[in-house]
């Protein structure tokens, strides 16, 4: 059985330990290690550690275990995720039969094979003060990896389901390559552009749109047996957990492909299998949830689902309904309650859509003609009951490179390893029997920039080429390779912006060491061969330090004046995404920008929000958005204007409105108040109004 990296949760238990209270830490080495002497907390945490490795003393610890607590560290390893929820585990034990709620799980607390993932600092004196605050971490408890190798086989009580022996057709297995293709289209997808997330953990609406229609990473597999929703989204999460997208502040970047690709399908598979139960915003039933639900049943009756084929025959088939009635009568999240129709449709779209393309899975259709399935030999060894079947890919040639640059791969001979490569410098443009990539230049260009060298792309499409590479194909990589080679990279460097051509030009003519970038841009690569004797400076910039202020929005609040001398180079190239420029000059020669209609709605469309402006004018002109450049962006938004008459009363001073307002005599007969001295009154009120004003004293006049 493929394990996650022992030595990881070995440092996150050693961690968690020295969390530890010490008559906590002491009761816990008791059970696991037998203590007999009074070993310092610090040699306690060594052994705790060394025994975990002794495959013998854990065996004989898991028998002193009762069965629920066997069975569950049991499931644990079926799943190959050492990290759960409280609350799926508690679900799974309750599915067994157990209804001790957490107690269950303190006891293998109390026996080191099971712990809280503590991420405070915070000393822990005992399980239950850990409940009370688990909520920081998500209520998540781990297991080391060898106790989970050493729980496997435990028998765990689940029934035989009514096995079907004949099936009418002939047996379907996927080739386990769809969600790979689909996270390397991903990862270039998120390479070109990165995907911006809302506070809530959700999608802005462009982005959102972008996933669901993306003509690969939205459509259905090519073997599609059942409909699932949010394919792109699902890959996103899948993405997330393999590396190959990260968290930036608000942003999902392109991280880097898996290095455990090139180990095989199999392990490639393994690695997928192992994120299922980390799924928190994506469920076979209801697609994408943002934000997430509180209560997420679906990691643990996903891997129930799963477990109750493993308990058939090999060569039995079941079928998914009579599965996922099981689940509906002994699951807690569905146990004891009516189900609808249409709340059970989930577990055969899981079963047909998502296990059988991850390769776990046979089916077949029986006499009636319906959808039937069983574990294959790779989905048996991903849930650790069987050993590794054989995956050797017949062919190495399978791709044929074409003079117009693009290539088209026959997925038979395709493997992780290779996906991989081919994504570095292709696009991706269809999945099917045949696969089909461009090569484009941006393309090339990332996978220069990430290492890759014109050899190692002309080596993967020679060796697994059925043909020679075309001499255009060849040509148009060594140009591009040729142009990235031409590029120099300055570690530092000193930017010299002239106001014209001219004086640039005159600097180059004495003796400036520089290489122009553009007609106005100067690079100097060394500072110490500048003598800036030689040079009126109207302004410098150290880009390490936060923007400066060197934007006055003007009385409009629409036109904004540039310092030249306090501007940087940034500046312009922010301004052009929302404003436009002003032909005329300002006062010392200012740039001059001007935001309107349609400069604000391009901004818009291109993720540049209210938020984003209203930071943006803060920190460049050191006040908030301007109430016009508000009303220019967001007034479509707001509830229309109304026009219409109104009697206006206006009193001598501000005191004298207040107390119309107070008055019980008055204040009914008051529709609003417009100004520190205007009253808007019905003009069915004016005639007691004049009544109340003359009780008082006071003459109304028109």
């Amino acid at each position: 059985m493929l394990l996650p990296d022992p030595a990881y949760w070995s440092d996150r238990l050693q961690h968690t330990l020295r969390n530890y209270e010490e008559p906590l830490l002491r009761r816990v080495a008791a059970r696991l290690i037998k203590t007999r002497n009074q070993w310092p907390a610090e040699e306690l945490i060594e052994r705790c550690l060394a025994a975990l490795g002794d495959a013998a003393l854990v065996d004989r610890r898991l028998q002193e275990l009762d069965m629920p607590a066997r069975r569950l560290l049991a499931c644990i390893g079926h799943s190959r995720q050492p990290r759960w929820r409280l609350g799926n585990l508690l679900e799974l034990l309750a599915s067994f039969g157990c209804a001790e709620g957490p107690q269950a799980v303190f006891r293998i607390f109390e026996a080191g094979f099971l712990y809280p993932d503590l991420s405070a600092a915070a000393p822990l004196k005992d399980f239950e003060q850990w409940l009370g605050q688990g909520s920081a971490s998500a209520f998540a408890v781990f297991a080391h990896p060898l106790v989970m190798a050493r729980a496997l086989g435990t028998d765990l009580g689940l029934p035989v389901c009514s096995t079907i022996s004949a099936v009418r057709s002939s047996v379907h297995e996927a080739d386990g390559l769809e969600w790979p293709l689909r996270l390397a289209a991903l990862w270039q997808l998120v390479a070109s552009l990165p995907l911006r997330r809302t506070q809530q953990g959700g999608f802005f609406k462009r982005d959102l749109e972008r996933l669901r229609g993306d003509p690969l990473l939205g459509a259905p597999p090519a073997d599609s047996l059942a409909e699932l929703a949010d394919l792109g989204l699902l890959a996103v999460n899948l993405a997330q957990h393999e590396g190959l997208l990260v968290a930036d502040q608000e942003e999902l970047r392109a991280g880097s492909l898996p290095s455990n690709w090139d180990e095989g399908l199999a392990n490639t598979l393994a690695a997928l299998w192992m994120n299922l139960p980390m799924l928190e915003a994506w469920n076979p039933l209801d697609g994408w949830c943002s934000p997430p639900p509180a209560a997420n049943p679906y990691p643990s009756a996903c891997l129930l689902v799963l477990l109750l084929l493993a308990n058939l025959p090999e060569d039995a088939w079941a079928d998914p309904k009579e599965l996922e009635q099981w689940l509906l009568e002994h699951h807690p999240y569905w146990s004891g309650t009516k189900q609808s129709p249409q709340a059970r449709s989930w577990v055969p779209a899981f079963l047909l859509g998502f296990a059988y393309q991850l390769r776990m899975l046979q089916t077949a259709r029986d006499s009636t003609g319906e959808w039937v399935v069983r574990l294959s030999p790779l989905g048996r060894w991903l849930l650790g009951i069987s050993a590794p079947p054989s995956t050797t890919v017949p062919f190495a040639q399978t791709l044929l490179t074409q003079p117009n640059l693009e290539i088209v791969v026959y997925r038979q001979s395709l493997t992780p390893g290779l996906i991989c490569r081919l994504s570095r410098f292709a696009t991706w443009k269809g999945f099917g029997s045949a696969c089909t990539l461009q090569i484009q230049a941006d393309a090339v260009y990332r996978a220069l920039e990430n290492g890759f060298t014109f050899e190692m792309i002309l080596q993967t499409l020679e060796q697994h080429g059925m043909r020679p590479t075309p001499p255009a194909v060849i040509e148009s990589l060594r140009t591009w390779a040729d142009k990235r080679e031409r590029i120099s990279v300055y570690p530092s460097a000193t930017l010299f912006e002239f106001s014209d051509v001219g004086l640039l030009n005159e600097a180059l003519a004495r003796g400036l060491p520089g290489v122009r970038l553009s007609e106005r841009m100067l690079l100097v690569a060394d500072e110490q061969a500048i003598d800036f004797r030689h040079f009126r400076l109207t302004g410098t910039r150290d880009y390490a330090l936060p923007p400066e202020k060197c934007v006055v929005v003007d009385s409009d609040g629409v036109t904004l004046s540039v310092d030249v001398g306090r501007s940087d180079l940034l500046l312009e190239i922010q301004l052009q995404r929302f404003a436009e420029p002003v032909d005329s000059l300002g006062s010392n020669n200012q740039h001059r920008y001007r935001l309107t209609p349609v400069t604000l709605a391009n901004s818009a469309e291109s993720g540049l929000g209210l938020r984003e402006l209203d930071e943006w004018f803060v920190q460049r002109s050191g006040q908030p958005l301007s109430a016009a450049a508000r009303l220019l962006l967001s007034g479509s938004q707001a509830p229309p204007p109304a026009l219409a008459p109104q009697l206006v009363l206006r009193v001598a001073t501000p005191e004298l409105a207040e107390g119309l307002l107070q008055w019980p005599g008055t204040r009914a007969l008051i529709r609003e108040r417009l100004g520190p001295t205007a009253l808007v009154i019905a003009e069915e009120n004016v005639e007691l109004l004049r009544q109340r004003l003359e009780e008082l004293g006071v003459k109304l006049t028109t």
